[in-house]
C-alpha cells in the first residue's frame, strides 16, 4: 500500500511540474477544440489546400516542392485526394478497408488494407509505408491533445489580416517543432492556414498549407469514391515496413 501510494505521489508531483513548465494559453486552447469538435461533428466535407514543403537536396541545397489537393471525406471510411504537382497527378481513393493509389502521369496503381476508419487508416499507412496526407492532423480528434503533449508554449497571438480576412494566430512551440496556426475568425474557425518549422533537421524546414474552398456537409455522390483500375495500367506492389523487417529476419 505505501509503495502505491508513493508512486501516486511521486506521479503527481511530476504532472504538476510538467504542467508549470508548459504555458498553455487558455483562449489557443478553447480554439483549438473547437475546431476539432466542429470539424468532427461534420457528416462529409470538402476544400483545396495548397501546401510548399522545403527538401534538401545534396550538392544542390534547399528547394521548395508545391503541390495542390483537393480533398473529399464522408465519415468514417470515405476519403479521395487528388493531387497535382511538378512530378504529375496521384488519385487516392478510400472506402472500407482499401485504399488505393492511381498515378495518373505513369499510369501505375498500388493498393494497401487499411483500418476501415479514416484516422486509423491515415495514421497506419503513415508508419507503414511513410506516405503523408495533405494536412492531416487537423482531422484527428485528439488534435489539440497531441499539440499540447508535443509543445512547452502555446500562445495565442489575436486577430491578424489575412488575405483580407480576420484570422485567428496561435503558436505552438515544442523540441521539436514551430507550429504556427491561422483559424478563420467566424462561426467555424476553420484552419486557414499552417506553417511548421522542423527544428530537428539542421536545414531547418519549413512545411506550409493554405486552405480554400471549404464545403461543409455536402452530398458527395458514392461514386466519388470508388474507381476502376485502368486495363492498362500497371500496378505497383506497396512493401510496408513490417515486412521488410520480418524478410531481413
Amino acid at each position: 500500500m505505501k509503495k502505491i501510494v508513493l508512486t501516486s505521489l511521486c506521479y503527481l508531483a511530476w504532472l504538476f511540474s510538467h504542467l508549470q513548465a508548459q504555458q498553455l494559453d487558455h483562449q489557443a486552447i478553447l480554439l483549438l477544440d473547437r475546431m476539432s469538435d466542429l470539424l468532427g461533428e461534420l457528416t462529409s466535407f470538402q476544400f483545396h489546400v495548397f501546401t510548399a514543403q522545403d527538401e534538401w537536396i545534396e550538392n544542390k541545397g534547399l528547394t521548395k516542392t508545391f503541390r495542390s489537393h483537393e480533398v473529399y471525406m464522408v465519415g468514417p471510411d470515405k476519403m479521395h485526394i487528388r493531387t497535382e504537382s511538378k512530378q504529375g497527378q496521384l488519385g487516392i481513393w478510400h472506402q472500407g478497408d482499401l485504399l488505393l493509389f492511381y498515378n495518373l502521369t505513369t499510369n501505375q496503381y498500388g493498393f494497401i488494407e487499411t483500418p476501415e476508419n479514416i484516422p486509423d487508416a491515415i495514421d497506419f499507412v503513415n508508419q507503414e509505408y511513410d506516405i503523408e496526407f495533405p494536412a492531416a492532423d487537423f482531422f484527428y480528434p485528439a488534435f489539440a491533445d497531441d499539440l499540447i503533449e508535443t509543445h512547452q508554449i502555446i500562445s495565442y497571438m489575436g486577430l491578424v489580416q489575412l488575405d483580407g480576412k480576420d484570422a485567428h494566430h496561435i503558436i505552438a512551440y515544442g523540441e521539436e517543432t514551430n507550429v504556427q496556426i491561422w483559424f478563420s475568425n467566424d462561426t467555424f474557425t476553420l484552419p486557414l492556414r499552417y506553417v511548421i518549422h522542423d527544428l530537428k533537421s539542421p536545414q531547418f524546414l519549413q512545411f506550409e498549407g493554405i486552405f480554400s474552398n471549404w464545403k461543409l456537409n455536402p452530398d458527395l455522390p458514392n461514386a466519388l469514391f470508388d474507381f476502376t483500375v485502368p486495363e492498362t495500367a500497371t500496378r505497383m506492389h506497396m512493401l510496408s515496413k513490417s515486412s521488410t523487417y520480418s524478410n531481413e529476419n
